[in-house]
């Protein structure tokens, strides 16, 4: 595969120019680690979310099956993005930091993290979907919150 390479991968990587790379350290040195922050409390509020969902209800609709299954999903997904940007963004550029790492572990990150996003988009689309149908054929509700694929 010739994109796995290390002489092709830097070329994607690297910087557009070299004089801007002292702002880009301070600007990376300051709002990664908010963005961390926020991926940590967003990854904590969802695992609550989740916990208390499980286990204090009993009889689960297709909409709160389809709720906590998001919350999962963006969990997940802030987990992957803020490593990406502590391996991406944070430790090459501000602590310059050279792991000796595959240039195919980025990519292989970088996949991980855009397969949540769109897990979470199809988790809102399918919950917008049963919200539509509800709206739509109110009397027709029971029949599709039994159905097979929302049992869980």
């Amino acid at each position: 595969m010739d994109f796995c390479d290390n002489t092709t991968i830097p070329t994607y990587f690297s910087y557009v120019n070299n004089e801007g790379i002292e702002s880009q350290k301070t600007y990376y040195k300051y709002f990664v680690p908010i963005l961390i922050i926020g991926c940590v409390i967003s990854v904590t509020l969802n695992a609550l979310l989740v916990i208390v969902g499980h286990t204090k209800t009993v009889n689960k609709s297709p909409i709160l099956v389809l709720s906590l299954n998001l919350a999962t999903t963006d969990s997940l997904a802030s987990i992957f993005i803020a490593t990406g940007l502590v391996v991406n963004s944070y430790l090459p550029v501000v602590l310059e930091v050279n792991m000796g790492r595959s240039q195919c572990t980025l990519l292989i990150i970088e996949i991980f993290r855009l397969s949540s996003l769109i897990a979470s988009a199809m988790h809102l689309l399918s919950l917008a979907l049963v919200h539509y149908k509800g709206i739509v054929k109110p009397l027709h509700y029971s029949y599709i919150s039994s159905a097979i694929l929302f049992k869980g």
